[in-house]
């Protein structure tokens, strides 16, 4: 099966989201929230990879895990898709499980993910019928009073695994 083809949009579902542009955040406030789709096959015609253990964390930019944002995990994310109503932090090795919160119906079915899944199955690309093809998560920085001053490189992960 054909690798996952992930992309990002925001809750609009119509604006993708190449990068996440934070701006400047005072030391001891926290950032305004930024709704994410992380969508598997977003309106594919074909089936792909079912992306599994998916997890969401912060890494530096050159994908390592240095620095004072991902070192003291300023970034917090809550899983919508998994009716969380609290952030959780996140940063380097300290990840978060996230997953798709419905089912996906096509032509050919119905179908539900697991655990820590984004189906891969072919899909209309709408909220309403694509449940199962994407996680919905809320992503905020909160910066310590403690943080030190400049600006600040860094990259947000999704990892998984898939067959």
């Amino acid at each position: 099966m054909p690798a996952p083809a992930v992309s990002w949009y925001k809750t609009d579902n119509v604006t993708a989201l190449p990068k996440w542009e934070i701006g400047t955040i005072d030391a001891g406030s926290t950032s305004p929230a930024l709704g994410v789709l992380i969508w598997n096959n977003r309106g594919g015609t074909s089936d792909l990879s079912t992306m599994t253990n998916c997890t969401i964390t912060t890494k530096d930019s050159a994908g390592g895990d240095t620095g004072e944002l991902v070192t003291n995990t300023w970034i917090e994310v809550r899983v919508d898709s998994m009716g969380e109503t609290g952030f959780t932090k996140i940063g380097g090795s300290v990840t978060k499980a996230i997953q798709a919160g419905g089912n996906t119906v096509n032509a050919t079915g119905t179908y539900s993910p697991n655990t820590k899944e984004i189906l891969g199955v072919a899909n209309d690309g709408s909220i309403a019928n694509s449940k199962g093809n994407f996680a919905q998560v809320t992503l905020q920085a909160n910066v310590p009073a403690t943080a030190t001053a400049g600006n600040v490189n860094f990259l947000t992960r999704v990892a998984y695994q898939y067959v």
